[in-house]
């Protein structure tokens, strides 16, 4: 009965852990540091006064800062706390300028008036991930100029999350084995209750959605969310 059980929830609980451990350290602290590698590589290039060392040295501490958070937002998880988050919307947007300031790719951030605040802190934690997620490959390996990130509630009691880029796109039939990131964004997606679709051709851009039930969104809520995963509704 045990091994039943741990097949149909896709492997022992140590194996579950070590996945989440993985999926973690990619999107919160391998993409962190790869950035602010590339920031100061850049840095190192460019003429320089006191006034751009210390705008750069802010910067770092400031990236740092933020690391620090999201590892300590990991230790909450492992540990089985939990919280409200007030500022995701405020954060995405500070993602989208750095991302801008740092690359010259246009990311622009809606969301809807009816979006509520705050929201539970690990729900938010997996969207923001899977946002920079798809903002980091469309602007790495999609080529793109113009990203668009929308956040609104929609009928029948769920959300959706949409990365909108117009980069080369990607083709269903090119044989590629999907990334470990994206493999990350779609366990993201059925940690909500929710799940995950791309829309992409070559040379048409890519849109990527994540839909999930609202209740996600809320403290409280998760265990009847857990105990029904993936049933969601098209997005």
């Amino acid at each position: 009965m045990q091994a039943r059980d741990e097949g149909v929830n896709g492997g022992s609980a140590d194996d579950r852990i070590k996945r989440e451990l993985a999926r973690e350290l990619h999107d919160q602290v391998v993409q962190d540091l790869t950035a602010m590698l590339i920031d100061l590589e850049n840095f190192k290039r460019e003429p320089f006064d006191s006034q751009t060392t210390v705008l750069q040295v802010d910067s770092v501490q400031g990236g740092l800062r933020t690391m620090l958070g999201r590892l300590r937002g990991m230790l909450y998880g492992l540990r089985g706390e939990d919280s409200f988050e007030y500022d995701l919307a405020e954060s995405l947007r500070i993602f989208a300028v750095q991302v801008t300031k740092r690359s010259g790719v246009r990311v622009l951030v809606r969301v809807s008036r009816d979006w509520p605040e705050p929201i539970r802190r690990t729900t938010a934690q997996h969207l923001q991930r899977i946002v920079h997620e798809a903002v980091n490959n469309a602007r790495q390996h999609g080529g793109a100029t113009s990203i668009r990130v929308t956040l609104r509630l929609i009928d029948n009691g769920y959300a959706r999350v949409t990365i909108q880029d117009d980069g080369r796109g990607i083709s269903p039939n090119d044989g590629s084995r999907p990334g470990m990131g994206m493999l990350g964004m779609r366990e993201r997606a059925t940690l909500l209750g929710g799940s995950l679709s791309v829309d992409s051709a070559r040379g048409r851009g890519t849109t990527i959605r994540v839909v999930f039930p609202k209740a996600a969104l809320s403290l409280g809520e998760v265990g009847l969310l857990m105990s029904e995963p993936g049933a969601v509704e098209p997005g």
